[in-house]
């Protein structure tokens, strides 16, 4: 995208630095058909240069780089053999992903980190086995990675003694049942046990420092974690939705993470973020944000207090929670984020705090059994499917404050049967109160200037509804549905009346227009909007008409016709 950018180049390369080596990193090939390569020697960075150069035969990679990133020779698929320098620390996700004729990489003692993904669908090539495990290395340690499990169907495997690195090697693995990580291994990577939900305990050993993200998600049956004193780094998610989970611990020495007071969690200690918990978590005074995923899948969760001085809520915080029955939001918590109590069926009723001010996506989508809620005066959005799915919500309050409601943000709430929208919000979503099949009435603000497609569908019980005079064009497939809408008012000022917008309105017999019959027929109306169209059209007259025809006006705000 930044086309305008002042490269260096280099043979088949387009550089990027500074005064001293304007090669430090490599950005991009002059053009993607090229067959060979040979980098500048003092590239340190090669980014995702070769991406989709499908012809590269051969790279020359020199001593001097340090890191190789993300996508840089996916899907070179001529490409047959790599030579790894000792210089380079890491290897970026999908690195050489899909390189179908890879046949041959060495990958020296110097890297640390691997990516996700970084050797999938290279079909061709060939790895060092060792019982179950398929390895990757160099002449002194042809098993200083392990690339994947040999089979799927594993149900056990005992890792080389000589392993630093483990890649996503056993995702999927849902029949293993046990392994043994060697003392030595120092990364266990992102995904690298995702849903083996056979895996019933596991230890990590001393010698590990970092665990990817996803690590050990969905290991449904693990029933206890323990973090040695050495791990310096958890990725996103990496004990997401472990549901049997009930013994959290971080050894007594760790300088990153702790399991302060006993708590039954992993707290990140600088940034005081609760990262991991189970269904036995007491969270401890300190704490000042519920992590990512931290409550994720815990479906024995029936109850828990998150404590004055939180803040933050993240995202998927408490994700599919389906016992949990009531949960204390403290007044501190400013933020909830997308998907916090998304599935949380077994939740009745929750206050939110004065001082958030926006409600995530899918925030409470699925929460079956909301029947009420309570949004503070401080929230301005109400983000896409908030509520989604609260299917025993049968009120709520809109406050004052509210500027914009998302798409899908009501959709489906099935025993809904009134709402508010206050003057503050201008906008509404597609969808925002489709299915609501309960609402009989709705009262919408002249503020508001949009309404998206497919608004109102199947809000079946609706029997009357006036759009506000702000708005222009009514969307395709606003009432669709809508089997009981016998009246509707329709401002002056719109234009366009969208595709089968009143389509299977099978109850509908009036119509009051604000405008006269000439403007009426000015209106741009699409197709399959017969309802509409054979309904009695009524004209606004602020005076008693001396023709003939249908005319209405408002006595004390209400329609009245003449």
């Amino acid at each position: 995208g930044c086309r305008l950018l002042q490269y260096n180049e280099y043979e088949n390369g387009l550089y990027l630095g500074n005064g001293t080596n304007p090669y430090l990193a490599l950005i991009k090939v002059k053009d993607t058909n090229i067959t060979t390569c040979t980098i500048h020697n003092q590239t340190k960075f090669i980014l995702e240069a070769f991406d989709r150069c499908s012809g590269l035969t051969s790279v020359t990679i020199p001593e001097g780089v340090i890191s190789i990133g993300s996508d840089a020779f996916n899907r070179c698929s001529s490409l047959t053999s790599v030579t790894i320098p000792d210089t380079v620390i890491s290897i970026g996700e999908s690195a050489f992903y899909a390189c179908s004729r890879l046949k041959s990489i060495t990958i020296p003692d110097s890297v640390t980190s691997i990516g996700y993904g970084a050797f999938s669908e290279c079909r061709s090539l060939r790895y060092n086995e060792y019982e179950n495990g398929l390895y990757l290395g160099n002449e002194d340690n042809p098993y200083l990675a392990l690339i994947k499990a040999n089979d799927y169907f594993i149900t056990t495997c005992t890792i080389h003694n000589e392993t630093k690195l483990i890649l996503d090697a056993f995702n999927q693995c849902r029949f293993l049942t046990s392994i043994t990580i060697s003392e030595g291994v120092t990364s266990i990577g992102d995904h690298a046990f995702y849903n083996c939900s056979g895996l019933t305990s596991i230890t990590i050993p001393e010698s590990v420092a970092s665990i990817g993200e996803y690590a050990f998600s969905e290991c449904r049956s693990l029933t206890s974690i323990t973090i040695p004193e050495g791990v310096t780094s958890i990725g996103n998610y990496a004990f997401s939705e472990c549901s049997s989970l009930e013994s959290i611990n971080v050894e007594e020495g760790n300088k990153v993470y702790d399991s302060r007071d006993n708590c039954n969690a992993i707290i990140d200690t600088n940034t005081r973020t609760l990262i991991a918990g189970c269904s036995k978590t007491i969270i401890p005074y300190g704490v000042t944000n519920i992590g990512n995923g931290a409550f994720s899948g815990c479906k024995d969760l029936t109850s828990i207090t998150i404590p004055e001085g939180v803040t933050r809520i993240g995202n998927s915080a408490f994700y599919e929670c389906s016992s949990l029955e009531s949960i204390v939001i403290p007044a501190s918590v400013t933020s909830i984020e997308s998907y916090a109590f998304y599935g949380c069926s077994s939740l009745t009723s929750i206050t939110i705090p004065y001082r958030v001010t926006r409600i995530g996506n899918f925030a409470f989508e699925g929460c079956s059994r909301l029947t009420s809620i309570t949004i503070p005066k401080g929230v301005t959005i109400i983000e896409y499917r908030a509520f989604y799915g609260c299917s025993s919500l049968k009120g709520i309050t809109i406050p004052e404050s509210v500027t914009s409601i998302g798409a899908y943000a009501f959709s489906r709430c099935s025993s809904l049967e009134s709402i508010v929208i206050p003057a503050s919000v201008t906008s509404i979503g597609g969808s925002a109160f489709s299915e609501c099949s309960s609402l009989i009435s709705i009262t919408i603000s002249d503020s508001v200037t949009s309404i998206g497609e497919y608004t109102f569908t199947g809000c079946s019980s609706l029997i009357s509804i006036t759009i506000p005079e702000g708005v222009t064009i009514i969307g395709n497939g606003t009432f669709i549905g809508c089997g009981g809408l016998t009246s509707i008012t329709i401002p002056k000022g719109v234009t366009s009346i969208g595709y089968r917008a009143f389509s299977e309105c099978i109850s509908l017999t009036k119509v009051y227009y604000e405008g006269n019959s000439s403007n009426w027929n000015n209106i741009d109306l699409k197709s399959n909007n017969a309802y509409l169209t054979e309904a009695t059209i009524y004209y606004y007259s602020e005076t008693q008409p001396t023709d003939t025809g249908n005319y209405w006006h408002y006595v004390d705000g209400v329609v009245t016709e003449w």
